[in-house]
């Protein structure tokens, strides 16, 4: 009769029967975890401590297990691939009436599809490739494992999987569990699996009279089941599920129900090998490497191939975020055996290119219309390297416009001379280092977002100019209609990639320069020198640009594991919706924003936060 109700029980849903368990049997515990402490002081009362493999040691970098097929299936050009492969180890699992390996699948998925012996094996072979290389560890994962080996404990794998045993291993030794564990089942091995519950009375007679535990992310195989057996278990929340959890997950759930290949690698190598890479995760952006992973690598790197994609010749990367544009453009290039276009770093500034391009005095004007608050001397210098020896006051421009025009017109002389030699300097500095520009299309590189610079460029130069930049704003110059402009977020294409703008002060803050904004250039013994304001990056600044270089390249390389699969573009609308949500749903904590303080050169002297500016500190 025990039996009988038992089983009854056991069909219930889980739900109810957690309410009424202690009516019909006394289960072991199912623990929470709080945090990596904790966690590994409760799996110290234990002799075997028995974890899940996938999801719960190492995760894949993709959204979703099945992705894996879709990637294979762009790889062969085959969209029915994932359904022929799901129904190749169904019939194999009918055929053999056992946990099938993966061998045994690809020998139905041949029959199933009239394929020889080496076009299975290939495809085969191709997907344990893949599993491989898209496969990392949950690196919080392996010092547990480690610290429990020290304290003399019995550390077993348990996993229903279709992959190899030897392939698995080997997956574990790159991850860092070489080692970390004892044994290790395999259920297409031992022919029993964990959500039949077939394995756990194979392991109680194993590991007869031990004290067991098991640790995995499945609710009914890895928490529920094993308790049926008197093995107590600890449920870890997979990466997925972390960021299902997450704040971010209802800005993101239309993008990532309707994702691409493309989009399901991003998912995979942002959240499962970055930010919810550790089952103890917080939920919150608390490590510098992680966000500047999130949100800077994935939108420069696409914004980069979007460059390279158009062919254009003769790069201009504008300073200063043209800095480390030109040092990451040509680190890809390297990377993916692309070959270099005519490239330069190209010293400009809205200030420089102001005063160089003023060719009369509606030009003059202009630059009263544009927002600045400070002082006039610093303002007459800074505009038109003008040494105010009159008196001085705090302006605000434009409301202060008739104030700032006297005064001009009182140094008007020394303004025009000063505005005639800053002309000729720049374009001697533009012709040696581009001889023949005249007649060359030239092709600016930026983030954006109006087009001032190239607008003033253009004027100086006399001629048209193509303009390639991350993204636009409602307010767009072009001095001719043969100036052309190229945005990788055009607001005209979707409204919403404005936030791409309104947020770009966080990626500004990083594409910068070791060095002070361009002012002007000047002739000194006849080599023509480019004059910088006084502005000095701190140690601690200098650092993190370096670092941010190091982490874009380090995306670079992973993304590189997986173009000889498919072709990597994940969908705009996908990176804009992260990047905002990143932004706005509160996630990213004060110790990251506090590295985001930076002076203004051109608008004032204060120093700034960036996210005090944008409302979101």
């Amino acid at each position: 009769m025990k039996n009988y109700i038992l089983s009854l029980y056991r069909k219930l849903p889980i739900d109810f029967r957690k309410k009424v368990k202690n009516i019909f049997i006394k289960e072991p515990e199912t623990k929470e975890i709080l945090n990596q402490k904790e966690f590994l002081c409760a799996l110290k009362n234990y002799d075997v401590i028995s974890f899940d493999i996938f999801d719960t040691l190492v995760t894949r970098c993709v959204y979703n297990p099945d992705d894996v097929f879709n990637i294979l299936s762009e790889y062969l050009k085959d969209p029915n691939f994932l359904l022929k492969r799901k129904k190749a180890e169904q019939n194999a699992r009918n055929r053999y009436n056992y946990d099938v390996n993966l061998s045994e699948i690809y020998s139905q998925y041949k029959l199933d599809n009239n394929l020889s012996s080496s076009e299975a094996k290939k495809i085969e072979k191709l997907e344990i490739d893949l599993e491989k290389e898209l496969i990392v560890a949950r690196r919080d994962m392996i010092d547990i494992l480690k610290e429990l080996k020290k304290a003399k404990k019995t550390v077993i794998l348990t996993s229903d999987m279709y992959l190899p045993k030897t392939a698995i291993i080997e997956i574990l030794d790159k991850c860092g569990y070489n080692k970390a564990y004892d044994e290790i089942y395999v259920s297409n091995d031992i022919k029993k699996r964990k959500d039949t519950k077939e394995i756990w009375p194979f392991i109680k007679n194993i590991y007869d009279g031990k004290k067991i535990i098991h640790v995995g992310d499945n609710n009914l195989s890895d928490v529920e089941y094993p308790k049926e057996f008197n093995i107590s278990t600890i449920k870890v929340n997979s990466s997925k599920e972390l960021l299902q959890k997450s704040l971010l997950f209802p800005s993101l759930e239309e993008c990532i129900n309707n994702r691409t290949t493309s989009d399901s690698i991003y998912l995979g190598l942002v959240f499962n090998k970055k930010i919810y890479n550790s089952p103890f995760s917080s939920l919150k952006i608390d490590n510098f490497e992680n966000f500047v992973y999130m949100f800077h690598a994935p939108i420069i790197t696409e914004f980069l191939k979007f460059v390279i994609d158009s062919q254009a010749e003769n790069l201009l990367f504008l300073a200063r975020e043209g800095y480390y544009f030109t040092k990451l453009y040509k680190k890809y290039c390297s990377l993916n055996k692309i070959n270099l276009q005519n490239n330069y770093y190209f010293l400009a500034s809205r200030k420089a290119t102001n005063t160089a391009s003023i060719n009369n005095e509606d030009d003059i004007l202009a630059i009263l219309k544009n927002e600045y608050e400070g002082n006039l001397s610093k303002f007459l210098f800074k505009n038109f390297n003008l040494k105010y020896k009159g008196q001085d006051f705090k302006i605000k421009l434009p409301s202060d416009y008739e104030k700032v025009l006297k005064v001009i017109n009182q140094n008007k002389k020394e303004i025009n001379a000063n505005i005639k030699e800053e002309k000729k300097c720049y374009k001697k500095y533009i012709k040696e280092l581009i001889p023949s520009y005249k007649k060359q299309d030239l092709n600016l590189i930026d983030l954006g977002y109006s087009g001032s610079i190239q607008y003033n460029l253009s004027k100086l130069l006399e001629k048209d100019l193509n303009g390639y930049y991350l993204t636009n704003s409602n307010s767009v110059k072009k001095y001719t209609n043969g100036n052309n402009l190229y945005f990788y977020f055009d607001i005209n294409e979707d409204k919403e990639y404005q936030k791409i703008y309104h947020y770009s002060l966080i990626l500004e803050y990083f594409l910068t320069a070791p060095y002070g904004q361009l002012q002007y250039f000047k002739e000194s013994n006849n080599k023509i020198m480019p004059v910088y304001n006084e502005e000095k990056l701190d140690s601690k600044k200098q650092y993190n640009l370096n670092e941010i270089y190091a982490i874009i390249v380090d995306y670079f390389n992973d993304i590189k594991s997986f173009t000889k699969y498919i072709k990597y573009y994940p969908s705009k609308k996908l990176l804009c919706r992260n990047y905002t949500a990143t932004v706005e749903s509160n996630i990213i904590d004060k110790c990251v924003k506090d590295e985001f303080s930076f002076i203004d050169a051109y608008s004032g002297e204060e120093e700034k936060n960036v996210f005090k500016i944008i409302s979101r500190y």
